[in-house]
């Protein structure tokens, strides 16, 4: 009779402490639903195979983070969910990255993919194994499509140390923007940079950035694909008041080799850039970048150079290549239309290492709509790039994005 008494006085405190553990987890959750349109349009000039790439898809994004449960060590979960639909497609205009393509060539009607996340904090580090979107200098996930291209694996990000945020991760799966499957990473094959058997069991990286002054960040990280090629990367970005402005300068430079079984052949690369951008009060902003590839080959990745040349369709990376870029953008908030904004780049490169590839150039024109008040969330963009080349196929592309974004809690 005791021992029952007391096991009955101690569930309502263990009832309590669960309840208390597990408000951290419930009461900071958010949870966001994104309804993303697009459609693209690539039409190729000039070569061999599919003259154009046209196809229109309806996608929803859903995105969900919970909060910490309460103690010394947190626990919490994430979830990405991929809801994807055709509204055009043909055989011969697929392979736009929109939607999966069947064995017949044909583009699937519909798609769904996802995943989850397990995480911890301690103090100020936060361990995730699961599902996750890179977003480091040796590797950022790709995001220019219907759904963004995910990784598999566990990643830590530590700031115990004031100034100073640090990241390390191995990544063992990826799942493309176009496909559902789970495969391993390789490296990108772009133009025939590198051979596409080049891909390794798994994908490493560590590094992070340190405030060395209020307005100057330094930041070091190095990425390795198993039996493919090492990466490592220095950068430096300031930051300060210019007259009615803010003036950034940003210098990056990488260095990459290729390891172990060299499974997408030789990799010597060494990449600079430098870029100046001054952000006027008024809305004006401009931009001016300088890119040089040093070394026998082009710029190796997996599929989002963090290249300052890297625009809309290409990268400017190709072996011995230089290049500049130009850039205008135009807020028109100060003209008293909020949420409407602009910006055209032109970008050239020369000195490619290849016979008869002289030269190579694009032009961007971007153009975004964000309404404000009663349709606040849902944003409409137009992408427009022009790009020549004597080195590839010249591409007229065009992308239409209509987007409504709002919190379910």
């Amino acid at each position: 009779m005791n021992r029952t008494l007391s096991i009955a006085m101690l569930v309502p405190g263990v009832c309590w402490s669960i309840s208390s553990m597990a408000a951290g987890f419930i009461e900071d959750s958010k949870a966001s639903l994104e309804a993303r349109n697009f459609y693209y349009n690539g039409d190729f000039r000039d070569g061999v195979g599919a003259s154009k790439r046209e196809e229109w898809a309806q996608g929803f994004l859903l995105n969900y983070e919970s909060g910490f449960t309460q103690g010394s060590v947190g626990f919490g979960m994430n979830a990405l969910g991929f809801a994807g639909y055709q509204l055009d497609s043909s055989p011969d205009r697929t392979g736009s990255g929109l939607l999966p393509r069947r064995a017949s060539g044909e583009a699937a009607d519909e798609y769904s993919k996802g995943g989850l996340a397990a995480k911890a904090r301690f103090s100020k580090t936060t361990l995730n194994y699961g599902i996750a979107l890179p977003k480091v200098p040796v590797l950022q996930f790709n995001g220019s499509r219907l759904f963004p291209q995910t990784f598999q694996g566990t990643q830590v990000s530590s700031g115990e140390i004031e100034h100073l945020t640090v990241n390390f991760a191995q990544f063992d799966k990826t799942v493309t923007p176009d496909s559902t499957d789970k495969r391993d990473i390789g490296i990108a094959a772009k133009d025939g940079r590198y051979r596409a058997t080049g891909v390794g069991d798994h994908f490493r990286y560590g590094g992070g950035s340190y405030q060395l002054a209020p307005t100057l960040t330094g930041s070091y990280y190095f990425g390795a694909l198993d039996d493919v090629y090492r990466q490592q990367f220095f950068g430096l970005i300031h930051t300060t008041r210019v007259g009615n402005g803010t003036m950034t300068t940003d210098v990056r430079a990488f260095s990459s080799r290729d390891i172990g079984a060299a499974k997408a052949g030789k990799v010597d690369n060494r990449a600079y850039s430098a870029a100046v951008g001054y952000n006027l009060d008024s809305g004006h902003s401009v931009l001016a970048t300088y890119q040089v590839m040093k070394g026998a080959t082009g710029f190796p990745y997996i599929n989002n150079p963090y290249l300052p040349n890297y625009v809309q369709y290409h990268d400017f990376g190709s072996a011995g290549e230089r290049s500049w870029q130009l850039r205008y953008g135009y807020n028109f908030a100060p003209m008293g239309i909020p949420g409407l904004t602009f910006f055209t780049a032109y970008i050239r490169g020369t000195g490619l290492d290849k016979p008869g590839a002289e030269k190579e150039w694009e032009r961007d024109i971007d153009v975004t709509y964000a309404f404000q008040d009663v349709l606040k969330g849902f944003s409409v963009r137009w992408r427009n790039a022009t790009y020549r080349s004597d080195d590839g196929r010249d591409i007229d592309e065009n992308r239409l994005i209509a987007s409504y974004s709002f919190s379910l809690f």
